[in-house]
C-alpha cells in the first residue's frame, strides 16, 4: 500500500509540473513552435506524450495524431495529409501550417475548458484524435471533483465498465468515476491498470471488434455468438494481419462482407482477395478463395479452422506473391481522411505502470545482426520469452528476466554458441564414449540439442491430425476402475493380454494366435495401426465418450503392466486433453452403438466431428499449445553445413511438422525419423564486426528472416553529461568509423547506456570514461588494426586544440635516432608515432568533459 501511495504522490508532483509548465489560462498564448517541434524536450506535446507519459501513454503511431508536426526529412504522400516546406498536418483541420495550427490550439483551449468545468459531452463532439482529446482532458480536469481517469484506449475503458462498442467514452468514464468513490484518482487509476493487465486478451480482441462496428449485423451478432467463435475469428484476422494481409470491407444487397487479401487505397477492386468472412447472427462463414477459381472453400469460423489456416502457410505465399513495403490496411484505413494511423491495437506501450504486452508473432527462423553493443544479447532475452510466451506482460526488465528464468529452468529456452569446431555430433546426434559397469567401453547414441528441444516440443504440441483415424477405446470395460484412472491421469493408453509378448517383432507367439479374432485385430490395431496425430476416444458406455486424446508417441511394451493390472502390458502415450464428462455419441455414429471390441476405428466419424460434437455438448478442449525457443549466439562463427547437415531444410516453416509440404528425414546414427515441429523458434545472434553479412552461408541466409540492429544515438534524447551531448557524441563517431571503415563496424548504443541511466553526473562520467577506455578505444585498435592516424581522425584529434587530444603524434628524424649513416631504405625523413593518452592519473585529458565535447564540435 505504502509503494502505491508513493507511485500516486510521484504522479501527483508530475501533473503538478504540466500544468505550471502549461497553464489552462495561457493556451490562448501557445505559438506553433511551442506546440511542437523536433530535439526539444520543452514543447507542448513532448510534455503531452513523453514527460507526463507515466500519467498514461499515448505513444506510437504517427506523428499526424497532433493534428500537425513538425519533420525531419521529406513528406511522404498519403491520404488526407499536406505537407508545407517544415511542417505536415492533417488536411481536414486546414489547408496549410497557419490554419491547421489555429483550428488546434483552439482545440486545446475548448478540450481544456469543457475538462475543468466536467463537460464530457462537448469533449467527445470535438473533431480530434480520441486517445490524444482524453489525454489532454484528464491533465485540465478540475483536481478536486474529477470527470475522468488516465485511460484513454476506448478497448481499455469497455473492458473496465463491461461496455460494447456502442457506449460512448463519457458514459464509461462517469462509471468509472462513481466506480472510484472517495478513493485518490491516481490511486484508482493504478487499480484499474492492474485490473486491465490481467485482461490483456479480452482488450486485443476488442481492438479487433470494434474495426467492424460499423456492420449491423456484426453488432449483433457479437452479442450473440459463443466465446469460441469469437477468438477464433479475432485469431483468423490478427493472424491474416500479421502475415501482411490487408483487412477490408465491402457492403452487398445481401448484407456486409469481411475480406483479407491486397487492396490499395482509392482502388475500387481489390487486387486479389484470400478469404473471406460473412457474418450471421448465428455464425460467421468462412470462403478460402485463394489458389480456389472453381469452387472455394467453405467452412464456418471455429479454433480447428484458426488452426488449420495458422499452420497452412498459404497467407505467407499469398503476401510473398503480392508483396508490400508499407503496414497492412485495415477497414477505416479506407474510410478517407480518418485517424486510422491512431488505432488502439498499435499502442503496445501500455499505460499505468508500463506494462508491455507481446501481441505480434515471432517469425520461426530469426537472426538478429549488427555491430557490437546494439543490444542483440539484450533483446534475445525479449525475442526468445516473446516466442515461448507469446501472451506474457511484463512492467519491467526484472519481471521480464525472471520470466525468461523460468522458461529455462522449465527447458523451454535453451541456448548454444556456435564456433569453429562445433559439429552435427554435438548439435543433432552422434556416439559418445561410455564405461559400462564391467568395464567395458560403450558407444551409445547421444542427443544433441536441437534433437533433444525438437523431440521435447513435439510432445508438447497438441498436433492432432484431422486428416488421421478416430478410434475407440475401452479400459477394463466402460465402468470405473483404477486401471482407467491411472492411464487417463498418467497420459497414456494401455490394453491387456500381456502373455503375447511384445508386438512391435513381427513374430507372433501361440497365446496371440490362440485368441479370437476381436482381440487379435484389437492388439494389432493398438501396436501397428494407431498413428501419432490420430484422435482417441475413451469410453464409458455402450454409446457415450468420457474421455478424448491425441497419440503423441509409439507403441511400448511394459512388462511389469500396470499396478491394478499386470497384464496391461502393451502401452500407447496418449495426451487426453479433455476427460471427466459423458457425451453421448450413438445419433453421430449413425445411431449405432459401439462395438465390443477393445480397440478399433470408428470409421464414420472424422476428427472434426469428434471435436464439434463434443463443443456442442460443452466440453472445453483449449489445448494450449508450448512454444519453445533454441537461442544461438555467435551463429556465424560456425560452419552450418557441418552442423546442421541434412536438416537445414528441415527448419524452414514450409517443410516443419504439420506443414503442407512437411518433411521427414532418417537420422544417420540412430535410424529414427525426426522432423522439426512448427512450435519451435530459432533465434540466432550474430555480429556483424566479425564477419559480413554478405559473406553468411546460403543456406541460412534463404531461411532466416533477418532483424537489422543498429547503432541508436537517438535513444539518448541528447542528454548530456557535463555538457557532453551522447547522442552527438555517439552519431559523430559512427559517422567518422562509417566513411574509414564500413556501417558494420559502428559502435552500439549500449556502450554508452550505464552513463545514460546514471543519475548522479559524477558517477555517470566516470561511465562514460571507462565505456572509451573498456570497450570503445580497444574496439577501435580492433577494427583499425593499430593504424593509429585513423584512430586519431574517428576521435576528431586532427581538429582539436593539442591540450584536448586523446592521441598525441610525435616525429622523430631517424638521423636523430641512428646518425646520419644509417643506411636505411626509407623515402621519409622521420618516423610519425602516436601515443595515447593514459587514462588514469592527474590532469588526464579523459578528466575533462571539454575534450569529448570537442568530438563532435569540431574544437
Amino acid at each position: 500500500m505504502d509503494s502505491q501511495k508513493d507511485r500516486a504522490s510521484k504522479h501527483q508532483q508530475l501533473w503538478n509540473d504540466f500544468l505550471r509548465r502549461w497553464p489552462r489560462e495561457n493556451l490562448n498564448q501557445l505559438t506553433l513552435e511551442e506546440y511542437v517541434s523536433v530535439n526539444d524536450q520543452d514543447t507542448f506535446t513532448y510534455w503531452l506524450e513523453t514527460k507526463t507519459r507515466e500519467l498514461g501513454s499515448i505513444q506510437g503511431n504517427t506523428s499526424a495524431k497532433f493534428g500537425i508536426y513538425k519533420r525531419n526529412g521529406e513528406g511522404k504522400e498519403q491520404n488526407g495529409i499536406g505537407h508545407g516546406e517544415i511542417y505536415t498536418w492533417r488536411t481536414r483541420y486546414g489547408n496549410n501550417e497557419f490554419e491547421v495550427f489555429n483550428y488546434v490550439k483552439n482545440v486545446l483551449i475548448q478540450i481544456s475548458k469543457a475538462a475543468y468545468d466536467g463537460n464530457l459531452a462537448e469533449i467527445d463532439s470535438i473533431d480530434f484524435a480520441p486517445l490524444i482529446k482524453w489525454k489532454i482532458a484528464f491533465l485540465y480536469q478540475n483536481q478536486d471533483s474529477p470527470v475522468l481517469i488516465n485511460t484513454f484506449s476506448k478497448p481499455m475503458l469497455e473492458v473496465l465498465t463491461n461496455s460494447n462498442s456502442k457506449t460512448s467514452f463519457p458514459s464509461m468514464y462517469q462509471r468509472l468515476i462513481t466506480e472510484k468513490g472517495e478513493q485518490n484518482l491516481l490511486q484508482f487509476g493504478d487499480e484499474c491498470w492492474d485490473r486491465v493487465a490481467q485482461k490483456s486478451k479480452e482488450i486485443h480482441q476488442k481492438s479487433i471488434l470494434d474495426k467492424f462496428s460499423h456492420i449491423d449485423v456484426f453488432n449483433r451478432g457479437v452479442e450473440l455468438w459463443s466465446p469460441e467463435i469469437v477468438t477464433a475469428f479475432c485469431d483468423l484476422i490478427q493472424n491474416a494481419y500479421d502475415n501482411k494481409l490487408d483487412v477490408f470491407t465491402i457492403t452487398r444487397t445481401k448484407g456486409a462482407m469481411i475480406r483479407v487479401g491486397r487492396k490499395e487505397l482509392g482502388a475500387s477492386r481489390a487486387e486479389e482477395v484470400f478469404a473471406t468472412f460473412e457474418p450471421t447472427l448465428q455464425e460467421i462463414n468462412y470462403a478460402l478463395r485463394y489458389q480456389h477459381r472453381d469452387g472455394y472453400e467453405c467452412s464456418t469460423v471455429t479454433n480447428e479452422l484458426y488452426l488449420r489456416t495458422r499452420k497452412s502457410k498459404k497467407q505467407a505465399e499469398f503476401s510473398q506473391q503480392y508483396p508490400i513495403t508499407r503496414k497492412p490496411y485495415w477497414p477505416e484505413s479506407y474510410f478517407g481522411d480518418s485517424d486510422a494511423d491512431i488505432t488502439y491495437d498499435d499502442y503496445k506501450v501500455a499505460e499505468q505502470g508500463e506494462s508491455y504486452t507481446m501481441t505480434q508473432l515471432s517469425p520461426l527462423n530469426q537472426i538478429l545482426y549488427g555491430p557490437p553493443g546494439t543490444g542483440k544479447t539484450f533483446y534475445t532475452m525479449e525475442a526468445a520469452v516473446k516466442a515461448a510466451e507469446p501472451d506474457f506482460i511484463w512492467t519491467d526488465r526484472i519481471q521480464l528476466k525472471a520470466e525468461y528464468e523460468r522458461l529455462v529452468s522449465e527447458k523451454r529456452i535453451r541456448f548454444v554458441t556456435f564456433h569453429q569446431s562445433y559439429g552435427y555430433e554435438e548439435f543433432v546426434e552422434g556416439l559418445s564414449a561410455k564405461t559400462s559397469d564391467n568395464g567395458q567401453l560403450t558407444y551409445p547414441i547421444k542427443d544433441g540439442i536441437f534433437k533433444s528441444i525438437c523431440k521435447t516440443a513435439s510432445v508438447s504440441e497438441a498436433n492432432i491430425n484431422f486428416e488421421g483415424t478416430v478410434w475407440k477405446i475401452s479400459i477394463e470395460g466402460t465402468y470405473e476402475n483404477e486401471s482407467k484412472k491411472y492411464c487417463l491421469d498418467n497420459n497414456i493408453a494401455a490394453i491387456g493380454w500381456g502373455d503375447t509378448g511384445d508386438l512391435s517383432f513381427p513374430e507372433r507367439n501361440d497365446y496371440f494366435n490362440n485368441e479370437g479374432k476381436n482381440n487379435r485385430n484389437s492388439l494389432t490395431y493398438f501396436s501397428q495401426n494407431m498413428k501419432v496425430g490420430d484422435l482417441v476416444v475413451c469410453i464409458d458406455s455402450k454409446t457415450s465418450v468420457e474421455a478424448v486424446g491425441v497419440v503423441t508417441g509409439s507403441y511400448q511394451y511394459v512388462e511389469s503392466g500396470l499396478a491394478s493390472r499386470n497384464d496391461y502390458c502393451h502401452h500407447l502415450p496418449v495426451n487426453w486433453f479433455a476427460k471427466e464428462f459423458s457425451v453421448d455419441f450413438k445419433e453421430l455414429n449413425d445411431d449405432t452403438a459401439f462395438n465390443l471390441p477393445t480397440c478399433y476405428p470408428l470409421s464414420r466419424l472424422s476428427v472434426s466431428d469428434v471435436l464439434n460434437h463434443l463443443k456442442e455438448h460443452g466440453v472445453h478442449l483449449e489445448k494450449s499449445v508450448e512454444n519453445y525457443a533454441l537461442v544461438i549466439d555467435e551463429i556465424n562463427r560456425g560452419n552450418i553445413s557441418k552442423i546442421f547437415g541434412e536438416l537445414i531444410t528441415l527448419i524452414e516453416p514450409s517443410k516443419r511438422k504439420g506443414a503442407e509440404e512437411a518433411l521427414e528425414v532418417t537420422l544417420p546414427y540412430s535410424g529414427d525419423t525426426f522432423s522439426v515441429p512448427d512450435n519451435l523458434y530459432i533465434i540466432g545472434t550474430m555480429n556483424t564486426a566479425d564477419r559480413s553479412l554478405a559473406l553468411m552461408d546460403t543456406a541460412l541466409r534463404r531461411r532466416f528472416d533477418f532483424v537489422e540492429m543498429m547503432p541508436k544515438p537517438e535513444l539518448f534524447e541528447h542528454k548530456t553529461v557535463k555538457n557532453i551531448d551522447l547522442t552527438e557524441l555517439l552519431t559523430t563517431l559512427n559517422k567518422r568509423i562509417e566513411v574509414l571503415y564500413d556501417r558494420e563496424h559502428t559502435l552500439g548504443h549500449a556502450f554508452l547506456f550505464p552513463a545514460y541511466n546514471e543519475q548522479d553526473e559524477d558517477k555517470a562520467f566516470e561511465l562514460l570514461k571507462a565505456a572509451f577506455k573498456n570497450k570503445i578505444i580497444p574496439l577501435l585498435e580492433e577494427y583499425f588494426f593499430d593504424d593509429w592516424n585513423k584512430i586519431r581522425l574517428v576521435l576528431g584529434d586532427n581538429q582539436k586544440q593539442e591540450a584536448l587530444r586523446f592521441i598525441t603524434e610525435q616525429k622523430d628524424s631517424y638521423e636523430s635516432l641512428f646518425g646520419a649513416n644509417h643506411g636505411l631504405n626509407i623515402y621519409e625523413d622521420a618516423k610519425v608515432t602516436f601515443q595515447l593518452a593514459l587514462f588514469d592519473g592527474n590532469d588526464s585529458v579523459w578528466d575533462q568533459p571539454e575534450a569529448y565535447i570537442a568530438i563532435y564540435t569540431k574544437g
